[in-house]
């Protein structure tokens, strides 16, 4: 009997602990990334000095949620003063972006949109229906509550008005809860059910039923988007030449796609085209989250990354028709380097032009960037980035993304007098280790004269103008050139240093109206390509460029060296620089 009793209690107190477990916590979500419908870009780690983000789901065609409108600005009102953030949420694959842009301006909407297509971020957050809200610990990345607004009061109380409901729910108590710092005292995410409209997932339910195919869907995918620079030598940190491979990073890969680091050159797709942006569908980001989602299967067939074959020739078109070979440069292993001005001077007896060019880093891990004009033979002018000089015309550039070969477009060409040298800023950086660099510079010759000189402008704000003050996550700037000739315009390219956050391109024509160009909203200095237009643009004499972008000197860029510290313009990457390159050709020319 006594050994019953003992037994007993023994099962009394493990059934006591399993029902209460110590490591009980609200549900963990990845970080994840957007950009809303105006084009702004939006981290849910960069809400980390928020005591919340509450998230509202929604869609055009959702009554309810327009009904519920004075109780979402309400919410807002009452907590947003104590902390809180507050965001939208467009899942909805049957919304465009014209719709949803429209009712927000009908109805003025306050609230950021962010625009979900993949359907991805909903999925990450247990979404299912419009109207459905989350509130979200952004420090930790715990998911609170995920339910209605006012379906689940705390206590009976009839007859609630509209005060009531931002104080009285559930809703509310985990905001008091999150509010007060007490978060920890929550052992699972509170759930409730959500009035609204169902949200249709078709390529969720699909790939449930069809996981997509290693051999046929992924591995060519990849191949298509990513080895250019993931593979043996190349620019990425790991190389995708096996399924193996990728099982073993498929984790890291779907970070990087749902906070938007990858594919690089983040580019606003609803803006103009770009034939170098290396977009990524809405179709193949679920079919590539979805794959690893079901854990990355090998699936049957042969492994098309095994068979990807080695690059023959760095030179990416045929020989060049010249080869400049850039002085080779002793790097030491450590300190900071000065800029390199080179010049070196051209065979060419008689005036040619040069139809395609392409640099070749010596060593990549210490080149940081490279600039090349084509110059009189005795300019002795040091470059000076973001300045314009009516002596030197602007060649091409080597910079992180920009390494591939530049086909000037049809019937342009860059115009190189005999007796002319080519003038190169050399910019280099330490990675810890000695090394020598020798940079090879390939020209291709047009066989015909072109009938318009392909030219670059400059434009930017920079030098003792430039002054961002520590710690801030915005700090806005901008600047404008009229161009007074009409001209086509063929590409443009951003530059900022370490806090560079976003640019956006923009025209304003003779007649008043306004056109962006270009949207880069989440700026990467380590990818600075210059985004070549699939339809270039004609732009009317009189049109005035603008660009407008923002500085992030926080904790919460990455790449800041020193968030306590005033910045100003300058050379080198810890200073800064505020450019915007403008390709194109004058119709008169």
């Amino acid at each position: 009997m006594r050994k019953c009793l003992k037994l007993s209690s023994i099962l009394t107190v493990l059934l006591i602990t399993l029902s209460f477990p110590l490591s009980a916590a609200p549900q963990r979500i990845g970080d994840f990334s957007l950009i809303d419908a105006k084009g702004n870009f939006h981290q849910l780690r960069k809400y980390a000095d928020s005591k919340a983000l509450v998230i509202i789901s929604t869609s055009i065609s959702c009554l309810e949620n327009l009904e519920k409108l004075p109780k979402y600005r309400l919410l807002r009102t009452t907590w947003e003063s104590q902390g809180v953030s507050f965001l939208m949420l467009n899942s909805s694959s049957a919304d465009s972006l014209q719709d949803i842009r429209r009712q927000a301006a009908s109805h003025n909407f306050d609230l950021p949109i962010l625009l979900d297509p993949s359907q991805l971020v909903a999925q990450s957050l247990g979404i299912s229906r419009a109207g459905e809200v989350v509130i979200i610990e952004p420090g930790r990345q715990h998911l609170l509550y995920r339910g209605g607004l006012d379906q689940s009061p705390v206590r009976a109380r009839p007859n609630l008005n509209i005060e009531a409901v931002a104080a009285t729910t559930l809703l509310a108590d985990i905001l008091a809860t999150a509010v007060d710092g007490n978060t920890g005292s929550l052992e699972n995410t509170a759930t409730s059910v959500a009035a609204g409209c169902d949200l249709s997932f078709p390529a969720k339910q699909f790939h449930a039923q069809n996981i997509p195919a290693y051999s046929t869907e992924i591995a060519p995918l990849l191949i298509e988007k990513c080895v250019d620079c993931h593979m043996e030598g190349g620019i990425a940190p790991f190389a995708m030449n096996s399924h193996q491979m990728v099982l073993g990073w498929a984790p890291m890969m779907k970070e990087t796609l749902m906070t938007k680091r990858m594919p690089p050159a983040q580019v606003d797709p609803n803006i103009n085209h770009f034939d170098n942006a290396r977009y990524m569908s809405t179709e193949q980001l679920q079919a590539l989250v979805h794959w690893i989602d079901a854990g990355a299967p090998r699936g049957k067939g042969d492994d098309p990354l095994t068979l990807v074959e080695a690059k023959q020739s760095q030179w990416q078109l045929d020989e060049p028709d010249y080869i400049v070979e850039v002085p080779s440069f002793t790097v030491p292993a450590t300190g900071v380097m000065d800029y390199e001005n080179v010049i070196v001077d051209l065979p060419f007896e008689e005036d040619v032009w040069i139809k395609s060019v392409q640099h070749i880093p010596g060593d990549r891990r210490v080149l940081h960037h490279l600039l090349s004009y084509i110059v009189p033979a005795d300019y002795a002018e040091a470059i000076i980035e973001g300045e314009n000089d009516n002596y030197r015309e602007f060649l091409e550039g080597y910079a992180p993304g920009k390494d591939e070969a530049v086909t000037f477009p049809d019937n342009t060409g860059v115009f190189v007098p005999k007796g002319s040298a080519v003038q190169m800023s050399v910019h280099y950086t330490t990675f810890g280790k000695e090394t020598i660099d020798s940079t090879l510079l390939g020209l291709w010759l047009a066989e015909t004269e072109p009938e318009h000189q392909y030219s670059t402008y400059s434009l930017s704000h920079s030098g003792s103008n430039l002054l961002i003050p520590p710690g801030v996550s915005d700090h806005r700037m901008s600047a404008s050139h009229v161009f007074e000739d009409e001209v086509v315009l063929h590409g443009l390219r951003p530059h900022m240093h370490f806090r560079g956050k976003e640019m956006r391109f923009s025209v304003i024509y003779p007649d008043g109206s306004k056109d962006d160009i270009l949207n880069v909203p989440n700026y990467n200095f380590a990818w600075q390509p210059t985004y070549r237009l699939s339809q270039p643009m004609l732009l009317p004499a009189g049109s005035r460029v603008m660009i407008e972008g923002a500085f992030d000197n926080s904790q919460y860029n990455l790449g800041n060296p020193d968030p306590a510290t005033t910045v100003s313009g300058g050379q080198q990457s810890w200073d800064e620089m505020f450019i915007g390159y403008f390709s194109y050709h004058k119709t008169g020319e």
